[in-house]
């Protein structure tokens, strides 16, 4: 059973895992999108594959929130991590 992320410092701990971890932004009609994030303590950034379409980004807290629907997902209770 998937778990809500409910922040992004709650985000940050979870990917603290070498080769990052599976979460998913539930959409309309129960679709997913799915992304393998690890959290990078010494560079302060997010890594983030996107399983959709194989795409990699490296992104701080700040581009997190204006690069990424993350955020918002996480804010309106759609961020959730696999379990």
């Amino acid at each position: 059973m998937p778990t809500r992320v409910t922040s992004v410092e709650e985000l940050k701990r979870l990917a603290k895992v070498e080769d990052g971890v599976e979460f998913f932004i539930l959409l309309n009609g129960g679709l997913k999108s799915v992304k393998r994030i690890e959290w990078d303590e010494p560079s302060k950034s997010f890594c983030i594959l996107n399983r959709i379409d194989d795409t990699h980004q490296d992104l701080t807290e700040q581009e997190l929130a204006t690069e990424t629907h993350i955020v918002k997902a996480i804010e309106r209770g759609a961020f959730f991590i696999e379990d």
